[in-house]
């Protein structure tokens, strides 16, 4: 099945992906990164500190063999968000 993570960046999302990307589903993560520029607006950090989800998305791939694709973007812009689903 092909499924689409919307937020994929987040605590939340990103576990999503995995699970399904582990069950063998085509995922991919639909992202804006507000929340991180937000942090980096205010000058703060979370108290967990996060790789770049490039990084993590690099680190699954090579720990699985399964990929997720990324779609960085904000989905209340329709040709962004038409144009993420029609790839997927």
């Amino acid at each position: 099945m092909k499924i689409c993570v919307l937020g994929g960046d987040g605590y939340c999302g990103w576990a999503t992906a995995l699970y399904l990307s582990q069950k063998g589903h085509t995922v991919a993560i639909v992202d804006n990164f507000v929340r991180r520029l937000w942090d980096h607006e205010l000058g703060v950090q979370t108290l967990t500190p996060i790789r770049p989800l490039a990084d993590r998305l690099r680190i699954w791939q090579e720990l699985t063999g399964h990929s997720i694709e990324l779609f960085a973007g904000d989905i209340t812009d329709y040709d962004f968000l038409f144009s993420a689903l029609a790839s997927i």
